[in-house]
């Protein structure tokens, strides 16, 4: 009797095993399909989705071609792209999170006036869409003569970085005990150099986590970048990708894919060197 229960609980718990292994499989496919179908497009003669069908979802070496691949890099003027891109997104990030350093710092440790009057505009700042700045931002700038400039937009893009950044590196340092500080100011530095030489090191993982997000708004953005962009040599990768693909009739998916595919190379290694920052920052800055 005990022996025929024991079988049934082992089959029991073979039966979820093998049940939540197939649900982890088919997230898994579910998650990598639009990738395999973005990479696979990217490499396929044919420009327009409606051209695709099921039995070209297993790829055919005679089938694939990397044509889409050479237009983007021999036809158009990608580096120059590339480089207006990493120009805008580096420079942006590090004049705001260098600032969200400095007032989130502040936020979280100094008795400042209108502290939570500050706190809750930010809040409210970060609730709206940054794309509705783009008309006010293009008329500001057009005034200043900052339009097609590399100023212009960087003020733009690192005003955003300062507001999202502060919220995050606020939050992870309301959670470090402040007996680090104390302790350091007891060894002789003042409260300013304890929060730069002892509580900035600690939240080294946030400060990462916010300098890889700011990068990201700046390096995927069109709205903006395209209203305050209108030389082509100031073009971004976001506006060179709309340009590029954009066929007689309908829009080239072949070379859009390819140019997504190019695009996401910087973000991916990004990504893979900072990984183990990127999981410690998102887990406890957004505890709070």
């Amino acid at each position: 009797m005990k022996n025929d229960k024991g079988k049934y609980y082992r089959r029991i718990r073979m039966a979820k095993r093998i049940v939540s292994h197939l649900f982890l499989i088919l997230i898994v496919i579910f998650s990598i399909f639009p990738i395999y179908y973005v990479l696979l497009m990217s490499l396929s003669p044919l420009s327009n989705l409606s051209q695709m069908s099921v039995e070209k979802l297993i790829p055919n070496l005679t089938y694939l071609t990397t044509g889409n691949y050479a237009a983007i890099l021999y036809h158009y003027p990608f580096l120059t792209w590339l480089k207006n891109t990493l120009i805008f997104s580096a420079s942006a990030t590090f004049f705001g999170v260098l600032l969200a350093i400095s007032s989130g710092l502040a936020l979280s440790r100094m008795n400042i006036p209108l502290r939570k009057v500050i706190l809750y505009m930010m809040l409210i700042l970060s609730l709206f869409p940054f794309v509705i700045m783009v008309i006010p931002f293009y008329f500001m700038f057009s005034e200043l003569g900052l339009v097609n400039s590399y100023t212009g937009l960087i003020i733009a893009y690192s005003a955003g970085a300062v507001i999202f950044a502060s919220w995050l590196i606020k939050n992870y340092v309301e959670m470090i005990p402040k007996d680090f500080e104390e302790a350091a100011q007891i060894d002789g530095y003042t409260k300013t150099g304890a929060l730069f030489r002892v509580v900035l090191p600690i939240a080294k993982p946030v400060v990462i986590f916010a300098l890889v997000l700011s990068f990201m708004g700046p390096y995927t953005d069109y709205a903006l970048a395209g209203q305050l962009l209108t030389n082509p040599d100031m073009y971004t990768m976001a506006i060179g990708m709309y340009y590029v693909s954009q066929g007689t009739v309908s829009m080239n998916y072949g070379t859009y894919s390819a140019f997504a595919v190019l695009m996401g190379i910087p973000i991916f290694l990004l990504f893979f060197a900072f990984q183990r920052y990127l999981v410690s920052g998102f887990s406890i800055a957004m505890y709070k």
